[in-house]
């Protein structure tokens, strides 16, 4: 099983890191090539959040700016692809953001655990077809225990079988293991409090 740590910290090494500030945005965009410069062997994916931008026009510019400005990143996590509260996809917004992606890894950031749970396999499949390599479903405060409320994510690995990645985030190791102990995952991602 491949953990991908969140991390803001160019001290720590990790195999595989996002990069990303505790609420998920987006890093200062010299920190990917710094890393990459520091460790060589890591796999550094880079936050593209910016929560304080109110402009979707604007918003937009500075997601695919930071895209590119970051080209020392093996992937990109995502959480602004959304509109609608949820419910839709900008589609094209997250066809221009693939292009600038290109090769690279094209993650959905852990909001998607906030679409309706009806509409996540619709939207799984939308992503599919515009190079989404990856999906992260926020755990954090979900009772391991709740089979209840697990059974949305393991709808979702059942209807992505290969196409696609689901990616737990977790809050830290012990509930690693327990999910992981109730749902095989190939990837899970940590979030490491910095």
């Amino acid at each position: 099983m491949k953990t991908i740590q969140r991390n803001h910290n160019l001290s720590e090494g990790f195999t595989s890191e996002i990069l990303a500030k505790e609420d998920f945005s987006t890093p200062n965009t010299v920190l990917p090539g710094m890393k990459k410069a520091l460790h060589p062997g890591s796999e550094i994916f880079a936050s593209l959040n910016h929560w304080d931008e109110s402009n979707p026009f604007m918003l937009k510019n500075i997601i695919i700016e930071s895209a590119r400005l970051m080209a020392d990143a093996d992937g990109f996590v995502t959480d602004q692809v959304f509109s609608d509260r949820h419910h839709h996809l900008d589609l094209p917004f997250v066809r221009e953001l693939s292009k600038v992606i290109g090769g690279r890894h094209f993650i959905v950031g852990p909001s998607f655990s906030k679409v309706p749970a009806f509409l996540q396999s619709r939207l799984l499949d939308e992503l599919v077809d515009h190079d989404a390599s990856g999906i992260m479903y926020d755990v954090r405060d979900i009772d391991m225990d709740d089979f209840s409320a697990l059974q949305p994510l393991a709808k979702l690995k059942i209807h992505a079988k290969k196409r696609i990645v689901i990616i737990p985030l977790v809050k830290d190791e012990s509930q690693l293991k327990e999910l992981t102990g109730s749902i095989p995952f190939d990837t899970v991602a940590v979030d490491r409090q910095t």
